[in-house]
């Protein structure tokens, strides 16, 4: 059994987390490989019961902390190879989410994964334990809720890089990055350099990830849907423009990336392409 849920945070969450996701696995003789794509946020991951084996593209192979944090992905670099019985909650936050709440350096955390004690401290100890007694996703989700929302009330109003990052999410990377400048106030130099500090990630590979990543969720949905289409209908130059950025950001071409995604989350897809009822938010873009 392998099976992956979302829920949304609470009202007063949105600006800094998207969503998120349990995976309650019990895979006794066989493994399901989760291969580790480009993506444009971080996520804070903690892991319950057997620990998830990290297969880097070096061949490098190594056993997951059971509380992870990791950057901002610009390449297909590792994949995730789980066996045993597992659950793993994950925060994906929204772009600056995570900066905006701990004060991280996001720049140094992109493409890279650190145990979530070394960069949190001992508080992610304690939320580790408590949440390791929680019976349900939904109760995990309070948890989590209360607490972040005790540290979101310590901050100012959303800040402008936050409201830019959320706008190219919004219209999955179309906006041009000088409008986007001059919507902060800023010179584009300075509009870049913060963004970087923010997010972690240029603003113009932030927002082809963006694109990335909505073209494969896009398809995922609707199996009607041509990949020309998908191409056309996000404002890739061709199709050929299109498989270039698949390639950099998952290493396969698109109909490959896309069925190993379909394995992951047979029911959840086949429930959206039925029209049936699913519980994956509409701007998940189904990467973890």
């Amino acid at each position: 059994m392998h099976r992956i849920r979302f829920m949304r945070p609470a009202p007063g969450l949105e600006q800094f987390v998207r969503f998120y996701s349990q995976r309650d696995a019990r895979i006794r003789d066989d493994v399901v490989v989760h291969p580790v794509h480009a993506r444009a946020a971080p996520l804070l991951e903690f892991v319950f019961g057997d620990r998830l084996k990290v297969f880097a593209a070096n061949r490098h192979v190594a056993t997951s902390s059971d509380t992870v944090i990791v950057g901002a992905q610009t390449q297909s670099n590792a994949e995730l190879r789980i066996q045993g019985t597992l659950q793993c909650f994950v925060i994906l936050f929204q772009p600056d989410g995570l900066h905006r709440l701990f004060s991280l350096p996001m720049r140094e955390l992109t493409d890279r994964n650190y145990d979530a004690r070394s960069a949190l401290g001992p508080v992610v100890s304690q939320l580790h334990q408590r949440l390791g007694e929680c019976e349900s996703l939904e109760e995990r989700v309070r948890i989590v809720d209360q607490f972040l929302l005790r540290r979101s009330m310590k901050l100012r109003g959303q800040a402008g890089i936050s409201a830019i990052a959320r706008q190219i999410v919004s219209r999955a990377g179309s906006l041009p990055i000088a409008d986007l400048a001059v919507r902060t106030g800023l010179s584009v130099r300075q509009f870049e350099r913060r963004f970087l500090e923010q997010v972690g990630v240029r603003p113009k590979l932030f927002s082809r990830i963006v694109r990335f990543e909505t073209a494969l969720d896009s398809k995922a949905r609707s199996s009607q849907k041509s990949w020309a289409q998908v191409a056309h209908d996000l404002g890739y130059f061709d199709q050929m423009h299109m498989i270039h950025d698949f390639q950099q950001f998952t290493g396969q071409v698109p109909t490959y990336a896309l069925s190993r995604l379909e394995v992951l989350f047979r029911e959840e897809i086949q429930a959206m392409r039925s029209g049936g009822a699913h519980t994956i938010p509409s701007d998940s873009r189904l990467i973890l």
